[in-house]
């Protein structure tokens, strides 16, 4: 196996299966000084892009078109028009904002070993499989973590995903179509892996399909992990847990997926990341479902976290910068929402006040 310590390779691809590895982590100089020029109009032309094109950011898109100055020059000038049109620095997910507060379940919820981010996903608690509203929320998770990166090479994240509510809703190619464009084109280089937790037999006709038009290097990034439970393909999850994440980390996952596969029935009506980052109180689930209410049943009684678990991460990573940071942008951005709007007045003990 390789060594944990291995960080960068000097050749120009990462090999397959290796998620602590980085391609070109030295790059010509000159070249990176004649892509920040080529794209110099557009970053005149905009504040925002100006302060969001940094050298290292100049670097990234170099490096994941392998020092090919001509494709860089494209994906980093298709991206500066994108973020100029779209302005996704000051978005939240419109579904989770105002269709339904549990639209989506991924979200930034800690470190791994090297300082990456760790982003979680629970398929099956995703009530929304629109393609465009998870490609936007997958740019809603990643405009969060941007700003709380640490520097090369650990500007990536790792995206920890749950398969154990998997199902046939989930089979459309569409929406990690969407996803995966996205990444390609305008967060190239942040995914330092995949690991895929509990994938039943069913996903395996969907992973082929996605492999045919994924970009070659994702699909390197992926690992398949049998499920805490033992359900699913794969390596087994202890070994795979304590590779990438400290005890704390590895802990706090496990104990989310083993809750969300015990209390399914009470946990998946109820856990809303939206709600909890809100309120500040991610132990505490389905206190906002009168703002949703069903048109044939009164609003069930909240429940609360096995042994207090907070679906926002562990106890250090609650504690940290980027999570008060995450905490306030989401607040700040998401304050308009036909839901998210109304959420104070039912938090249990209110909105926190900004952090100064």
């Amino acid at each position: 196996r390789r060594s944990r310590a291995r960080v960068m390779t000097t050749d120009d691809e990462v090999a397959e299966g290796d998620l602590h590895g980085r391609a070109m982590p030295v790059l010509n100089q000159d070249d990176v000084d004649a892509l920040a020029r080529a794209v110099q109009p557009i970053l005149d032309s905009d504040e925002a892009v100006r302060r969001w094109c940094t050298r290292a950011n100049v670097e990234r898109f170099l490096r994941a078109d392998r020092g090919n100055l001509a494709k860089a020059t494209k994906r980093l000038t298709d991206t500066l028009k994108w973020r100029v049109a779209e302005r996704p620095e000051t978005r939240v997910c419109s579904a989770c904002i105002n269709k339904d507060l549990r639209s989506h379940y991924m979200n930034f919820v800690g470190w791994d070993r090297r300082g990456r981010a760790l982003v979680y996903s629970d398929i099956g608690l995703a009530k929304d499989k629109t393609p465009s509203t998870n490609a936007e929320h997958c740019m809603q998770v990643l405009e969060l973590l941007e700003p709380n990166l640490r520097p090369f090479p650990n500007d990536q994240y790792v995206w920890v995903v749950d398969f154990h509510q998997f199902s046939v809703y989930d089979m459309n190619p569409s929406v990690a179509s969407a996803c995966l464009g996205l990444f390609a084109r305008s967060y190239p280089e942040r995914l330092a892996g995949m690991i895929m937790v509990g994938a039943p037999m069913l996903f395996n006709g969907l992973y082929r399909a996605v492999c045919a038009f994924a970009d070659p290097v994702t699909v390197k990034k992926v690992r398949f992990v049998v499920g805490p439970d033992g359900k699913g393909g794969g390596k087994a999850f202890d070994p795979v847990m304590d590779e990438f994440f400290d005890a704390e980390t590895k802990a706090w996952l496990a104990a989310e997926m083993t809750e969300n596969r015990k209390r399914w029935k009470e946990v998946a009506k109820r856990k809303s990341w939206m709600a909890a980052t809100f309120a500040g109180r991610g132990s505490t689930h389905g206190w906002w479902q009168t703002l949703q209410p069903s048109k044939t049943k009164p609003p069930e009684p909240p429940v609360e976290g096995e042994g207090g678990h907070d679906i926002r991460g562990c106890e250090s990573f609650r504690a940290c910068d980027a999570f008060k940071n995450v905490a306030q942008a989401v607040r700040s951005r998401g304050a308009h929402g036909a839901l998210t709007s109304r959420l104070a007045d039912l938090a249990p003990e209110g909105i926190p006040e900004p952090e100064e």
